[in-house]
């Protein structure tokens, strides 16, 4: 009995080594590609103290969460699990160049922008690690090729908004659970709507030229009560798209929420231009692209999974 009990412990050991070497492996590539791109591209690039400070807050934030839930089956990444990542971040670098440098399409003000999905979709589908690398270095890769140049908390957002929808796997019932994350969701939309509605008008990012940005507030509820809508008419028949809505709308929250107030020491954003005139318009214009183009990039996904011959996804305690 006591052999056994040693066996299970050297074995539960191994496998959580195993995670953290993944875990720490795809955070130190993440960063290379970044220094690398920072060295070689002809477009902006990062510099200072103040950048570095960030990048090394990130990544102790992200080694604690993996502490804090190294136990989980979240942050195992198989042999197959690493070919879905390679092929994530090589969708999301084509993506960000196709629909940035040679399609530069646009509804209004929002911009179609349909690579949001794919490191919401892959973190959802195959856990925080592999959203993570998706959304990080596809973001890395896709504004180098194109020319812009590298935006370190930028990347680091996109990485998160991955990050964020593989956590589904720390939920036990996800049926269950669609009630909390929805009321979550709902009060951020809520939230974020309110301060664009109280303060309008804000610098822009990079142009420093004050705008009235109250059209974002506006899309920003419109677009969060067709989700709401769209997750109580599809919680019974799809709970893998009601749910990669709702996670995807926190993941992005949350990236753009990091990216934008970063900004504010490394580029000196003021508070206004951080929430209003950068964190609104972008999360608002990722929600809207995400529950536009989540069924199409989802029915695809289970569409090459059905022809390797896998399960596809429909989400847990279904």
């Amino acid at each position: 009995m006591k052999g056994e009990r040693m066996n299970v412990m050297k074995t539960r050991a191994r496998t959580i080594i195993y995670r953290a070497a993944t875990w720490v492996a795809v955070l130190v590539l993440f960063v290379v590609l970044l220094v690398l791109a920072n060295t070689f591209t002809e477009g902006e690039r990062f510099h200072g103290l103040g950048t570095a400070g960030v990048i090394a807050i990130t990544l102790a934030g992200l080694l604690a969460l993996f502490r804090a839930t190294r136990g989980s089956g979240a942050w195992e990444v198989s042999v197959r699990g690493i070919g879905w990542m390679t092929l994530g971040a090589v969708l999301h670098t084509a993506s960000t160049y196709l629909f940035g440098v040679i399609v530069d399409a646009s509804v209004g003000q929002v911009r179609v922008r349909p690579t949001i999905c794919i490191p919401v979709l892959f973190g959802y589908a195959f856990g925080p690690v592999v959203g993570f690398f998706t959304g990080a270095v596809g973001s890395v890769l896709g504004d180098f090729i194109s020319g812009w140049g590298v935006f370190p908390t930028w990347a680091m957002g996109s990485g998160l908004t991955g990050l964020v929808p593989g956590l589904v796997v720390l939920v036990a019932k996800e049926r269950r659970n669609l009630r909390v994350l929805t009321t979550v969701v709902l009060v951020l939309i809520a939230l974020t709507a309110g301060v664009v509605f109280i303060h309008p008008r804000a610098p822009e990012p990079w142009t420093d030229q004050v705008k009235n940005h109250s059209f974002w507030g506006w899309a920003l509820l419109v677009g969060g009560l067709v989700m709401m809508a769209n997750r109580f008419l599809l919680q019974d028949r799809s709970v893998a798209l009601a749910a990669v809505n709702l996670w995807g709308t926190l993941g992005i929250m949350t990236g753009n929420a990091f990216a934008a107030l970063a900004d504010i020491w490394i580029s000196e954003f003021t508070p206004g231009t951080a929430i209003i005139g950068a964190f609104a318009p972008a999360a608002t214009t990722d929600l809207l692209n995400l529950m536009v183009f989540t069924p199409l990039v989802l029915a695809a996904y289970n569409l090459l999974r059905r022809t390797l011959g896998e399960k596809e996804v429909h989400g847990q305690d279904t």
